[in-house]
């Protein structure tokens, strides 16, 4: 699929039967206040209509070893306070193990309709977006045994014009934020390639990013990021890219910021403490993002 139609596509769909066995049961931190692993939540949080909190969330993650090592490097040493799994790619399984040792990151879903560029579903194609969807949430499941904290999307497919509601109807059945399309604002800017292919490392420097910060209005954000360690591998377009964000995401300075915009950092684990809405997916009904936000 060419570049400008990626740019272009977003969209959504139903879980599936797996899900609903899960949703049977209680599962294990489902919506609970996370009290560990590196987030600001845990200290006192005065809610009112000027409060800041930041979700810094890492895409990809089950891409490849090498990229999740990153990640979680980012979650551990930096600033990360999310992920978004790719559960059908090489080291989703490991990805996920690491994931459980670390209660503080909180686990989203990562939809992907492409593998390395390479697309195996036509979006145009409804019900074939509906049928991978709902293998791949219903996949997530079995492999965290709980459903996911959010719903994304690689190059922001469940944007699609004719499929987005699918996601949001998912969204809301099920009490899970969807990127774009919820109370929480969504921020991709923080991006080493403005153009396809076309690297600019001064998309991705420690002062990019805490500009974003301190840009940051009252309420939820989130903001996404692709930390990694370098891949050795031909198809790896978005590579050294990966190494500069997460030496950005792990700079001091980028903590120091947090602490003096007054931001505090959260999970999508804590999200539910400041819904206004608790327990729902939290429609907002977002337009569509600017192009340069598109990552």
């Amino acid at each position: 699929m060419e570049p400008s139609r990626r740019g272009f596509l977003r969209s959504s769909v139903g879980f599936g039967g797996v899900i609903a066995a899960v949703l049977a049961r209680k599962t294990p931190g489902l919506g609970e206040t996370n009290t560990e692993g590196g987030t600001d939540a845990q200290a006192p949080v005065t809610q009112n209509a000027r409060s800041r909190q930041v979700i810094i969330n890492a895409d990809d993650f089950g891409m490849s070893a090498e990229i999740d090592r990153g990640i979680l490097d980012a979650h551990d040493r930096g600033v990360v306070t999310s992920a978004s799994l790719m559960v059908d790619e090489p080291d989703a399984e490991a990805a996920v193990e690491q994931a459980r040792q670390r209660p503080g990151l909180s686990l989203g879903i990562h939809v992907a309709f492409d593998r390395r560029g390479q697309w195996f579903v036509d979006i145009g194609n409804l019900a074939a977006v509906q049928r991978e969807l709902d293998h791949q949430l219903g996949r997530f499941v079995r492999l965290t045994g709980r459903t996911p904290t959010h719903i994304d999307s690689h190059h922001h497919v469940h944007r699609s014009f004719n499929v987005a509601r699918l996601f949001l109807e998912v969204g809301e059945r099920y009490g899970v934020p969807v990127r774009g399309f919820s109370e929480v604002f969504y921020i991709g800017q923080f991006y080493g390639q403005l153009e396809f292919r076309k690297t600019d490392l001064s998309l991705i420097t420690v002062e990019t990013f805490t500009s974003i910060l301190r840009s940051l209005r009252p309420g939820v954000t989130e903001v996404s990021c692709h930390p990694g360690h370098l891949e050795m591998r031909p198809d790896a377009f978005y590579n050294r890219e990966r190494e500069v964000e997460l030496q950005v995401l792990t700079d001091r300075r980028v903590k120091a910021a947090i602490a003096d915009a007054r931001l505090h950092r959260i999970s999508y684990l804590d999200y539910p403490r400041f819904a206004s809405r608790p327990g729902r997916g939290l429609l907002a009904g977002c337009p569509p993002a600017p192009t340069a936000l598109r990552r």
